[in-house]
C-alpha cells in the first residue's frame, strides 16, 4: 500500500489514543492524546486556518489520558460527541461549541470505550470499560448500564455473537478471556493465551481479536475460525476490505511497523505492508496508521486500498510452497537412501506413550515420556496453542542423558484450564538420522489436583457445592475428563457385578427370614393365648382329679366293708 498523504504532527501520540470524528457533521478531524495530559484535534478542512501547522487546538484534561472516544448519542445530533477517559473520571465535550456536554465521575478507571447501543437499551450510550467492571453513560451522563467481569477491561467490541439477531456486548480482559454479554448474563466465554489488546467487529457472527503476545485471529460465535502468530507484539486490530474484492480482510497493527493482513474467512494473507515507523490506531474510513514511540514526533499516514497490488506476495507464498514441497522430497528420498529396511521397519513400530502423575511433594505436573522398545529420547518439544501455560506457547526439553523414557515437569499452572499439549519426540536412529514422533495429549482442567489418601487433621474451612444432576451417570465421565488421577475414584465393573449380585442375594435372604419372622410371631401370639387355657383347664383336671381320689377312697372303704358283710355272711 501506497501513503496517499503523511503529515508531522509535532507532538508525541499516545498508544491507541488516536481517533477520527466528524465534530461539524461533515468533515473529518483527527483527534490524539499526547503524553501531557493533553488532547490535540487537527482539522485541515476549517476555512479559517490557512496553515496546515495551525490547524491544531488542543484541549486540556491536566490528567492522563487512558481512553478516547467519537460518536453520536443520536441520530439528529449536529456532529460527534468527543469522550476523553482518564483513570478516574470521563469527560463529554462539544467540540464546535467549545462547551463540556457531562463529567462523570468513574471510581473503577477507563481502560477503553465504545459507543452503541444493546437490545435491553434502546438509546446510544458509550461503555466504559474498567476495573472488573462495565458501565454505560447516555448523553448526559446518567449511568444507564452496569455489570462485571472477571478482570480489567481491555477492550470493548459490538457484535452478535449468539446468533440471535441482537449485538452482544464482546469484552476483553487481562485474565486472557473474552466474553460475550446480553445484558447482564455472559452468553459466550472463550480462553486464550494472552491478554487481549484489542477486539474489533467484522460481519454477522465474526469478530477479531489481537494478544498481546502477537496472535492475530478471528472468532465466528465462540469458535476459533483462524489465527496467526507474530513475534511483535499487536497494538489494535480491524476490519475492512483492503484489496477491493468485497471481502473484509482483517488487518493488525504491530509495534515495529509491520501490518500483516488476514481473510475474515480463513486468515490467508491478502497484503503486508512494512512501516518505517510504529503503528498506534486506526479509524473508520481513512485508515489511519499513527508513530506512538515515545518522546518522537507523531506522524500521521493515511492509505488507500485502491489499486492494492496483491501479485507479488502470491507469488512468494507459491514459490515458498513450492520450495518446502521439493525440500520435503529430497529428505524422503534421502532417508530411503540411508536407512535399511530393517530399520525402517524398527522405527515404524515405534511408538510414543505419555502418562500423568501428580503428588503432594510436587507443585507441578510430571508427564513421562516413553518408548515402547530400546530407543532414546534425545529431545522433546511441546506446544500449546490455545491455553498459554508455556511462556511463549513451547517448552524444549533435552535429557542430560538420552534414555527410552523422559520425565516432564509442567510450570506452575496460572489458571485452571483444559489443554492440548502436542509433542515432538527427537528419537535417534542411527548416526545420521533422526526421527520425529508427534503426539498429542490432553491435560485435564483440574490437572493440578488429586485425591487424598487420609482425610487431614484439620477440616478446611473452604468447599465446593453442586447440585446433584438428575442422572448420576453424568458425574463419572466429568469427573474422568476433568481430573488427572481418577484411579482411586474408580470401581472395576466386575466388582460391581459382584456387589449387586451379593447385595441381591443377601435381599432375598432377609425377605425369607421376613416372611419366617412373621409366622414365628403369630406362633408365638397363638401358643400365649392357649397357654392361658391350659392353666384353666388344668387347674379343673386338678380338681376333678382331687374329687376322683376322694371318690376312690369312698370306693375302697366301701368295698372293704362289702367284703367284710360278705365275710360274716359266709361265717353263717
Amino acid at each position: 500500500m501506497l501513503p496517499s498523504f503523511k503529515l508531522h504532527m509535532h507532538h508525541a501520540i499516545l498508544d491507541r489514543l488516536a481517533k477520527v470524528g466528524k465534530y461539524d457533521g461533515t468533515h473529518p478531524s483527527l483527534t490524539c492524546g499526547t503524553s501531557s495530559g493533553k488532547v490535540f484535534l487537527h482539522n485541515p478542512h476549517d476555512k479559517n486556518e490557512d496553515d496546515a501547522a495551525q490547524a491544531v487546538r488542543f484541549l486540556n484534561i491536566n490528567r492522563d489520558v487512558s481512553a478516547l472516544c467519537v460518536g453520536k448519542f443520536r441520530d439528529q445530533d449536529a456532529g460527534d460527541t468527543l469522550i476523553v477517559g482518564t483513570h478516574a473520571n470521563i469527560l463529554g465535550y462539544n467540540v464546535e461549541k467549545n462547551s463540556d456536554a457531562f463529567y462523570k465521575d468513574v471510581p473503577d478507571g477507563v481502560n477503553t470505550m465504545l459507543f452503541g447501543t444493546l437490545p435491553n437499551i434502546p438509546s446510544r450510550m458509550v461503555m466504559v470499560g474498567g476495573n472488573c467492571s462495565i458501565q454505560g453513560f447516555d448523553r448526559e451522563g446518567n449511568e444507564t448500564f452496569w455489570t462485571v467481569t472477571g478482570d480489567n477491561v481491555t477492550a470493548l467490541a459490538l457484535c452478535d455473537v449468539s446468533g440471535r439477531g441482537n449485538e452482544e456486548l464482546v469484552v476483553g480482559s487481562d485474565d486472557y478471556e473474552i466474553r460475550a454479554f446480553q445484558a447482564e448474563d455472559v452468553v459466550c466465554e472463550c480462553s486464550e493465551t494472552g491478554r487481549i489488546v484489542d477486539l474489533t467487529s467484522i460481519q454477522r457472527h465474526l469478530f477479531g481479536y489481537a494478544l498481546d503476545n502477537g496472535t492475530v485471529g478471528v472468532y465466528k460465535n465462540s469458535h476459533r475460525v483462524w489465527r496467526v502468530k507474530s513475534k511483535n507484539i499487536p497494538t489494535s486490530i480491524t476490519a475492512f476490505d483492503i484489496n477491493g474484492d468485497g471481502e473484509l480482510e482483517v488487518r493488525g497493527y504491530l509495534f515495529e511497523g509491520n501490518a500483516p493482513d488476514g481473510t475474515s474467512k480463513d486468515g490467508g494473507g491478502a497484503a503486508t505492508s512494512l512501516l518505517a515507523d510504529e503503528i498506534s490506531a486506526e479509524e473508520k474510513e481513512v485508515q489511519a496508521l499513527i508513530k506512538a514511540k515515545a518522546g518522537l514526533v507523531g506522524q500521521l499516514k493515511a492509505y488507500e486500498n485502491a489499486g492494492l497490488k496483491t501479485t507479488k506476495g502470491t507469488n512468494v507464498r507459491v514459490a515458498t510452497t513450492t520450495k518446502y514441497d521439493h525440500l520435503n522430497k529430497l529428505d524422503l528420498y534421502g532417508f530411503n537412501r540411508v536407512c535399511v529396511s530393517t530399520l525402517v521397519k524398527r522405527y515404524l513400530l515405534t511408538s510414543i506413550a505419555i502418562t500423568a502423575s501428580t503428588t503432594i511433594s510436587h507443585e507441578n505436573v510430571e508427564l513421562t515420556v516413553s518408548t515402547e522398545n530400546e530407543s532414546v529420547i534425545k529431545m522433546i518439544v511441546i506446544f500449546d496453542y490455545d491455553a498459554g501455560i508455556f511462556d511463549g506457547e513451547s517448552l524444549v526439553i533435552r535429557p542430560a542423558t538420552p534414555a527410552p523414557k523422559a520425565t516432564v515437569q509442567l510450570p506452575t499452572l496460572k489458571k485452571n484450564v483444559a489443554a492440548t499439549l502436542h509433542f515432538r519426540v527427537g528419537n535417534r536412529g542411527n548416526g545420521n538420522v533422526f526421527h520425529v514422533f508427534e503426539e498429542t495429549f490432553a491435560l485435564p482442567k483440574f490437572a493440578d489436583f488429586f485425591p487424598l489418601k487420609a482425610a487431614p487433621p484439620v477440616r478446611p474451612s473452604g468447599c465446593v457445592k453442586f447440585k446433584r444432576p438428575i442422572r448420576m451417570q453424568q458425574v463419572q465421565p466429568w469427573v474422568k475428563a476433568s481430573f488427572l488421577q481418577t484411579d482411586v475414584l474408580r470401581v472395576s465393573e466386575t466388582d460391581v457385578d459382584d456387589y449387586n449380585s451379593i447385595r441381591l442375594k443377601l435381599t432375598g435372604d432377609m425377605a425369607d427370614d421376613s416372611n419366617q419372622l412373621k409366622h414365628l410371631v403369630i406362633r408365638a401370639e397363638d401358643a400365649r393365648i392357649l397357654h392361658d387355657i391350659m392353666r384353666s383347664y388344668y387347674a379343673e383336671l386338678f380338681t376333678l382329679n382331687n374329687q376322683l381320689l376322694g371318690e376312690y377312697t369312698k370306693r375302697a372303704t366301701n368295698h372293704q366293708a362289702l367284703l367284710d358283710a360278705l365275710k360274716d355272711v359266709n361265717g353263717m
